[in-house]
């Protein structure tokens, strides 16, 4: 377990070790939401929807391309 002082200004500091289990670095955006316990759950965005491209495989090996999905707008 980690424990952090929130300062003066406002700032709570991230431990070096949780920044680097989630891959941040400078300028990671951190997203906060409190849950409805009272929670506080934080994630950081460290991926892109460029990292995610080809990650979900087709069935059976058919694709569908744009164009045959315009009609389902």
């Amino acid at each position: 377990m980690h424990e952090t002082l929130l300062s003066e200004q406002g700032t709570l500091q991230v431990p070096a070790e949780i920044l680097k289990e989630l891959g941040a670095k400078p300028g990671t955006p951190f997203r906060w939401f409190i849950r409805g316990d009272g929670s506080v759950y934080v994630r950081a965005k460290t991926k892109t929807l460029d990292d995610l491209m080809g990650m979900l495989k087709p069935r059976n090996g058919k694709t569908v391309s744009i164009e045959d999905m315009n009609p389902f707008r």
